[in-house]
């Protein structure tokens, strides 16, 4: 037989003089109960507020953390953060963008040097056998000459401070045209080849944008036919690989044609201007 609970006089009660509340807890239960009273009164209409409070928790979910769009731009940097290339905002973006192209993971990310053959558990100088990551030879003694006293050179040999500006500049108008042909493709990218270009101009080459060979008129023949722009004729081109002239019969559009290369003030004694043709 199951006797009903009695209230006892001598059971434990808590009351509110014995359990003081905190500082705050006041206002913290009035806000609670506000916003259940709210919530309470919201509620004839869910499908409203449910639709809003999805919204406020993707757009926080959005914002949340450093945002960098397609344009580039970057934006939600916290306060206090580097904003330059050289902070971790920086990295990020390089980072995000090597994603999207693979040839700039070497640069965002770095190379492994144990992968390029190095060795990082030795004591000696690691630059006498490696010459760089595109480099699959040391670097040679003459190259190291001037940065490192390991390799000693002869006073001697190191002559170009001495005679540099007292040798004779050099008159391309006296050489034949197959030292000119050599000077051009041997020194590509220096002040000879462009030199070297500028002669053969005013030797009535021109050198073809589409066919990229130095052709020229053959002499003694007249274009067969010719108009303001373009002419029809037999040329000598210039092959290169087996080092001859060839002798074509050509369609020559005038707009297909190298202009005349232009000669930097520095270069002008290589190529004397009495020789220029106008």
């Amino acid at each position: 037989m199951v006797k009903q609970p009695t209230n006892d006089s001598n059971e434990f009660q808590i009351h509110s003089e014995d359990f003081p509340a905190l500082p705050g807890s006041q206002t913290q239960e009035n806000n609670q109960e506000n916003v259940n009273k709210s919530a309470s009164g919201r509620c004839l209409e869910p499908s409203k507020d449910s639709n809003h409070f999805t919204n406020d928790k993707s757009n926080s979910s959005q914002k949340r953390g450093i945002q960098t769009s397609k344009d580039g731009r970057v934006t939600n940097i916290p306060p206090g953060m580097v904003t330059d290339q050289f902070g971790m905002v920086g990295l990020l973006t390089f980072i995000r963008a090597a994603e999207s192209d693979p040839k700039l993971v070497s640069l965002a990310l770095g190379s492994d040097l144990t992968t390029l053959g190095l060795n990082l558990n030795t004591t000696d100088n690691l630059y006498p056998s490696f010459a760089g990551p595109w480099s699959e030879h040391p670097c040679r003694p003459q190259d190291i000459v001037g940065f490192v006293p390991d390799f000693h050179v002869p006073s001697e040999y190191l002559v170009n401070q001495n005679i540099r500006d007292k040798l004779a500049p050099v008159k391309l108008n006296r050489y034949g045209e197959d030292l000119l042909f050599y000077l051009f493709y041997m020194f590509s990218g220096d002040v000879l080849q462009l030199a070297a270009a500028a002669e053969l101009y005013n030797r009535d080459w021109r050198f073809h944008k589409d066919e990229r060979v130095w052709i020229t008129r053959v002499p003694g023949m007249n274009p067969t036919e010719k108009c303001q722009s373009f002419e029809r004729g037999m040329y000598y081109f210039f092959d290169a690989d087996n080092w001859r002239k060839v002798a074509k019969e050509f369609h020559l559009d005038y707009d297909r044609l190298e202009e005349r290369p232009i000669v930097p003030p520095a270069v002008s004694s290589i190529t004397p201007s009495s020789t220029v043709i106008s």
